[in-house]
């Protein structure tokens, strides 16, 4: 009896074994395979995470850029703000880039705002934006930030107007801003205007 269970035992017991074995073998050697099928789920997700968290990472500098967008590509210039006023002599709507003494005294002069501060256009070339004349208080222009790229100043220019309901000075203004930039090499500029309506103060 007992070979003959050794033999009838034997070949179940190597079934099982085989069996067995072919189960513990298919895991890993048809896991590769499985990868692409069954188990690409469990690799995509991290693949996904890592991709999720990649563009999480590429919209931030897109946020970023988009930031930057109105002013284009290339790198902010540190501005010194020399003054901005309401009231000034010029009466017309003006974007200039200043580079050199005479021009910007003849600017000054017109502007009618006390006296002259001194620029080294060795070194700084000026931006001055003026709004002309408006029919009452309220009213602004501001120089909202410069960059440069390859040459080209971009000028962010910011006009406030009153709101419909604010009560404003009546007499006429002529609002007028003028910053200080770095001297770079300018081959070109441009003035990129936004309008705000300004709440009542």
């Amino acid at each position: 009896m007992t070979p003959l269970r050794f033999a009838i035992l034997c070949p179940i017991a190597v079934l099982a074994a085989c069996a067995g074995g072919t189960t513990m073998r298919v895991a890993p050697n048809d896991a590769p395979g499985d990868e692409a099928v069954a188990l690409a789920p469990t690799p995509e997700p991290s693949d996904t995470q890592t991709s999720s968290v990649a563009p999480a990472a590429a919209p931030a500098e897109s946020t970023q850029a988009q930031g930057y967008a109105p002013y284009g590509a290339g790198r902010d210039l540190q501005l010194r703000r020399i003054g901005q006023w309401t009231r000034t002599g010029v009466r017309e709507s003006r974007r200039l880039v200043i580079r050199d003494a005479n021009a910007f005294g003849q600017l000054w002069s017109e502007l009618g705002v006390g006296e002259r501060p001194e620029v080294d256009f060795t070194k700084d070339v000026v931006v001055a934006v003026t709004a002309g004349e408006r029919p009452g208080g309220g009213y602004g222009i501001a120089v909202g930030g410069v960059r440069e790229n390859n040459g080209e100043l971009v000028v962010g220019v910011v006009e406030t107007t009153p709101g419909p309901n604010c009560i404003t000075a009546a007499s006429p203004t002529q609002p007028a801003d003028i910053v200080v930039v770095p001297s770079v090499t300018i081959r070109s500029w441009s003035f990129l205007e936004r309008k705000e309506v300004q709440g009542c103060r």
